[in-house]
């Protein structure tokens, strides 16, 4: 029986052994610098490995770290090749997305996973966890953020927020229970389907799709928002949404106006525009 354990962990390397070896070579964390496999440190035939290679980590990778280095000395004094690091396996293809409205999948539960009869456990060395039917597995995946895609660096935020100056866009945690602001409860009461978001997104993890009559805006297969195409009245060319057709008069003034009042496309808007312009000068 003890009265107390107090926990040391080392916070720096002991450089006592500078001196001793000068050849010897230290990273910018004042760790002895190594190979990642081989272990072997600048001098040759000096190996080393643990904290004073890592820094403060824990014992297992100390242990695997002492594990490399024995398996390198045995290859060294073997006079061995020595082991070749695994190359990294490539990127598996990426999994179709599956489409979701916003408002469904702030609503999916987590699906529980079925257990195998209490009598049968008795009797039985089945396996007391089951598997899930087809549909509890295709909700559960609907449920999937999509981490692989989205890498949450927010440019999209902040081009929502500071060159659109919509701010329809805010990343945080979901919460069924305590709705809070985040990019699935806020986007559809603030967009205004313009793209820009899409343009920007490095990892085409954000798309806006023009589907029959809609433009949707999808983030991960999520469907964040769902506004009507109006169609240009001279050429029956989708103009955009009206929200965002209001956002163009207010930003552009003149033209803004022609194609709010006529909604025309922008090549028919600029031949109107052109009209007005010819027949102006003509008058005068």
């Amino acid at each position: 029986e003890v009265d107390a354990i107090i926990s040391a962990v080392g916070q720096r390397i002991d450089q006592i052994i500078i001196n001793d070896l000068p050849k010897l070579e230290w990273t910018r964390w004042n760790t002895i610098g190594t190979g990642d496999v081989t272990m072997e440190t600048s001098i040759e035939g000096v190996f080393a490995a643990g904290d004073a290679v890592s820094g403060p980590a824990t014992v297992v990778e100390a242990i695997a770290g002492g594990k490399r280095a024995a398996d390198a000395i045995d290859r060294y004094l073997s006079k061995k090749s020595p082991k070749i690091q695994a190359p990294v396996p490539p990127r598996s293809e990426r999994v179709p997305l599956i489409e979701t409205d916003a408002d469904e999948k702030m609503t999916f539960p987590r699906a529980s996973l079925p257990l195998l009869d209490h009598q049968l456990r008795r009797t039985s060395f089945q396996q007391v966890e089951l598997e899930f039917s087809e549909e509890s597995a295709k909700q559960e995946a609907c449920r999937c953020l999509r981490c692989d895609i989205c890498i949450r660096c927010q440019r999209c935020v902040e081009i929502c927020r500071d060159e659109m100056g919509i701010g329809a866009l805010e990343f945080g945690y979901m919460d069924t229970d305590q709705p809070r602001p985040t990019d699935f409860r806020v986007t559809r009461e603030k967009c205004i389907s313009c793209g820009a978001c899409a343009a920007n997104c490095p990892n085409d993890a954000i798309r806006i799709e023009d589907r029959d009559d809609d433009r949707l805006l999808m983030l991960c297969g999520t469907v964040l928002n769902r506004q009507r195409l109006l169609p240009c009245r001279s050429c029956g060319t989708a103009v955009g949404t009206a929200v965002y057709l209001d956002y163009i008069r207010n930003k552009i003034g003149t033209i803004g106006q022609i194609i709010h009042d006529r909604q025309l496309c922008e090549a028919c808007a600029r031949k109107e525009n052109a009209r007005k312009s010819v027949g102006h000068v003509l008058n005068i």
